[in-house]
């Protein structure tokens, strides 16, 4: 089972924030980088997925961060095979 940490200091914009997800979480090179695009690509990833400094995403993207951070938690509540673990802080 994989698992992956996401950096939320790595997320200074929303352009930044979709290509470190994409390289972080393996996304294919047809990800359209949006919110709605990350939502399908998490139906197909399975596994632990840990993002620390999430207060780093709410503070540099706004409502647009505490969405995206959304988004994670959201998909895994609807899945058995992935867990999404998301702390304000590091480990």
């Amino acid at each position: 089972m994989q698992r992956i940490t996401i950096d939320g200091r790595r997320m200074d914009s929303r352009a930044d924030a979709h290509r470190y997800l994409q390289q972080q979480l393996g996304l294919p090179e047809t990800y359209g980088r949006n919110l709605d695009a990350l939502n399908d690509c998490l139906s197909e990833i399975s596994g632990h997925i840990t993002i620390t400094y999430a207060a780093a995403i709410r503070n540099t993207l706004g409502a647009y961060g505490q969405t995206l951070l959304r988004v994670f938690t959201d998909a895994a509540k609807c899945r058995g095979d992935l867990a999404v673990r998301v702390l304000d802080g590091g480990d």
